[in-house]
């Protein structure tokens, strides 16, 4: 035959023209060199090129799966030795790395039982391999399909009977498969009413009403109808429950009728939730009416506008009546003077992308005029393009006359007012608020409360601010400190705040009255700086008769005492008959005088200190005094190996007299020294401080200390020694506090003894 072909060329052309086709290749196995010679088709599939030869171990390695690899090895092993065919699907790669799938046959020619020749056919069949796997794919979804358990399929014949059950619809109805199949008519699980309906509605369709035992399901697949509705079906146990059922007519490939398939689904939640979802829509259009609120919806695609049932209440049109709702039906009842603002505002939603709120009119066709507030969402496609506008709409006719009303009033206040949110945002501003802080109505408008709050008294607003949402009542903000409006200019305005609540339907509002205080202010400084010349006036003249008291006390017990030993001394010289009794007691009259001309010195210096008081002052520093007075106490720091640390950093410098400053420092650092503790050696801390805008130099040492309670009251009298000393005369106290006290200062001490003692000074 083979030669019949090869002498007939039509024949040969046409079989190669099939072959070609189909991808079948001829391949033969030279057994003396192992080398295949292969036709072109054959040698075209493996990647070959011009190539017609490859041997026998190459063609071994095109097959990557190892089992096709031992299957094609094995084949050709058993082919070559014993003569036995073959014919194998395998999945191989190109020597280009090109994966495909062939069938190979190998045949044999025999000789005397020993094989003469080795040859076969080799076909490509890629294609045909990926549809059978994608055929196999489809078979495994479908199996899976019909064996799941979520979805519950019945197949019936044209009969009426179960042929298929599966897993979902027996644990939906809690049947059996085998207790459905073949024995339970499926109308068994159907209402009769509801089945009676529907076997009605076919009748009726189709003309059939007289024939008797009419089966709407076998209408439905001969007419080739497919049907989905709601039904309620029973389970085994009796229960009713709802489900969505789709019908589907079953035909083979002739398109002969062979019976419906039907999926159903339970629809138990569904149909709860579309329970609710129609009370919750009953209840938004109540709540609608109740608020005078619609909403609608704007395809801007085909221009199809949606109003609900308030939509029209509120433009007083007739939904029967008003059919077909366009964009022009809403534009035409805006008021003639609002319609530039309300088509810019469309305008600029659009090309923004974002929808925010209109305020406008409306006019209705029996002329009545409306205020509504507009409020809306912008949805664009993929591409960014505007597509749909839905929202709501509200009559604020009412709360716009009172709003209106609200505004007259809070222009006609004296003071400047702001209505704030609870996030403190400004809603609405008063002209006198723009007067007082320079901004215009629409700049504060939404802008936060903190912009008209200088830094540095934000911590006062928040502190009023959160006590004020605390107690929620009215009330004006904390005195204790002075609070600050900022204007647009960056000056700070001295004001006054009194807060009241606002209850109104968007939340809790507040109500913010401000008073500016600057007249106030200038005249309650000046009242303050003549309280402040009094108050020094006053403690001027307290000392003043302080040191007179002290100057009588002191010239009544520090005069009268040698004086009246100078009396009896003379008594005593008059008396006197021995010359030298006469010299001893003179002696005692130098020694007694001695001591009333120092006192009388110490206070003729007090009263000079007191009544003129140094008019030079110059600006000192306190670290150039301490190092002047450590020179002139080197020998003394020395000898008790003292110790003088010194803070000047919270004020460094001080207008004063500088001999008065120098002595001050000179007598409180000596006595510190000169009354150190035996048991240790002297530590001296100076520091200054400011309080109440006055500056305060405190000495501190760790000496003997002096009781307080016992010489508390003596402490800076004239010749008053509290520490046996050689030095000790009891002046310098005293002078220091007279310095101090002629320059409006004071000073004041704290003693522990045997810790030490501190003396506080304030300087004027």
């Amino acid at each position: 035959m083979h030669n019949a072909i090869e002498k007939n060329p039509k024949i040969k052309n046409t079989l190669d023209r099939i072959n070609n086709v189909a991808r079948i290749g001829i391949w033969e196995l030279n057994l003396e060199t192992k080398d295949y010679t292969l036709d072109k088709i054959t040698s075209d599939i493996l990647d070959l090129k011009d190539r017609n030869k490859i041997n026998l171990k190459e063609t071994i390695t095109l097959f990557t799966d190892k089992v096709h690899r031992k299957n094609i090895k094995e084949g050709m092993t058993n082919l070559i030795t014993n003569g036995v065919s073959f014919d194998k699907e395998v999945a191989l790669e190109t020597v280009t790395g090109k994966k495909i799938w062939a069938r190979k046959i190998g045949l044999a020619d025999k000789k005397n039982g020993v094989v003469t020749r080795v040859y076969g056919i080799f076909q490509e069949i890629t294609e045909a391999k990926k549809t059978e796997q994608q055929l196999h794919s489809v078979n495994s979804e479908l199996k899976s399909i019909i064996n799941s358990s979520a979805v519950s399929i019945v197949s019936i014949d044209k009969q009426g009977g179960v042929m298929q059950f599966n897993s979902g619809a027996e644990k939906l109805l809690g049947f059996s498969a085998s207790e459905v199949i073949g024995n339970l008519p499926p109308t068994s699980i159907l209402l009769k009413e509801e089945l009676a309906n529907f076997s009605k509605e076919f009748a009726s369709k189709f003309g059939k009403e007289h024939i008797k035992n009419y089966n709407p399901f076998y209408e439905l697949g001969i007419q080739d109808i497919k049907d989905t509705r709601e039904w309620t079906f029973r389970k085994k146990n009796g229960t009713l429950f709802p489900v969505e059922l789709s019908l589907t007519p079953l035909k083979n490939d002739l398109d002969e009728y062979l019976g419906i398939l039907g999926i159903f689904y339970d629809i138990t939640d569904r149909k709860k939730a579309e329970a609710e979802l129609l009370k919750k829509n009953q209840l938004l259009s109540y709540a609608e009416q109740i608020t005078m609120m619609g909403n609608w919806s704007w395809n801007m695609v085909n221009n199809d506008i949606t109003w609900s049932a308030n939509m029209y209440n509120i433009f007083g049109r007739d939904p029967n009546t008003l059919k077909n709702v366009t964009f022009d039906t809403y534009f035409n009842h805006i008021h003639p003077e609002d319609r530039k603002e309300v088509s810019n505002f469309i305008d600029i939603t659009v090309k923004e992308g974002k929808f925010t709120d209109v305020l406008h009119r409306i006019v209705l066709e029996d002329g009545t005029t409306k205020t509504v507030h507009l409020l809306g969402e912008l949805i664009t496609n993929e591409l960014g393009e505007p597509i749909e506008m839905m929202g709501t709409c509200q009559d604020v006719t009412q709360l716009r006359m009172a709003e209106l009303k609200f505004r007259g009033l809070l222009e006609s206040a004296p003071d400047a007012m702001l209505i704030v949110n609870e996030e403190g945002c400004i809603q609405i501003s008063n002209k006198q608020a723009e007067k007082l802080f320079g901004y215009s109505s629409l700049e504060l408008k939404n802008k936060p409360v903190e912009l008209l709050i200088p830094e540095k008294f934000m911590h006062t607003y928040k502190t009023n601010n959160n006590n004020f949402f605390t107690t929620i009542k009215t009330s004006e903000a904390e005195k204790s400190e002075d609070l600050y409006a900022l204007h647009k200019n960056g000056e700070k305005i001295p004001i006054q705040i009194s807060l009241s609540p606002l209850e109104t339907e968007e939340g809790l509002l507040i109500s913010v009255a401000i008073r500016d205080i600057t007249e106030q202010k200038h005249a309650e400084y000046k009242i303050l700086k003549a309280k402040e010349r009094l108050e020094v006036l006053t403690d001027n003249l307290l000392n003043k008769n302080r040191q007179l008291a002290d100057f009588a006390h002191i010239t009544s017990h520090n005069l009268r005492a040698p004086v009246s030993n100078l009396n009896s001394l003379l008594g005593f010289y008059n008396s006197a008959t021995d010359e030298e009794d006469k010299a001893e007691i003179f002696s005692k009259f130098e020694i007694v005088i001695g001591h009333l001309t120092e006192t009388l010195d110490t206070l003729v210096e007090a009263l000079k200190t007191s009544n003129g008081a140094p008019t030079e002052l110059k600006k000192l520093k306190f670290e150039d005094i301490l190092n002047k007075t450590k020179e002139i106490l080197t020998g003394e720091i020395e000898a008790t190996n003292a110790t003088i640390v010194s803070d000047f950093s919270s004020v460094n410098t001080v207008l004063y007299s500088k001999l008065y400053l120098e002595s001050i420092f000179l007598n409180l650092i000596s006595n510190a020294i000169k009354y150190k503790s035996p048991d240790r050696d002297p530590v001296i801390e100076i520091k200054t401080t400011l309080i109440k805008n006055r500056i305060t130099l405190t000495i501190k040492d760790n000496g003997l200390g002096i009781d307080l309670e016992k010489h508390g009251h003596k402490l800076f009298g004239l010749n008053k020694v509290f520490h046996r000393h050689p030095e000790a005369k009891g002046i310098g106290l005293f002078m220091t506090k007279v310095q101090i006290e002629s320059l409006g200062g004071s000073i004041s001490a704290k003693s522990h003894v045997n810790k030490g003692t501190t003396f506080i000074v304030t300087l004027n």
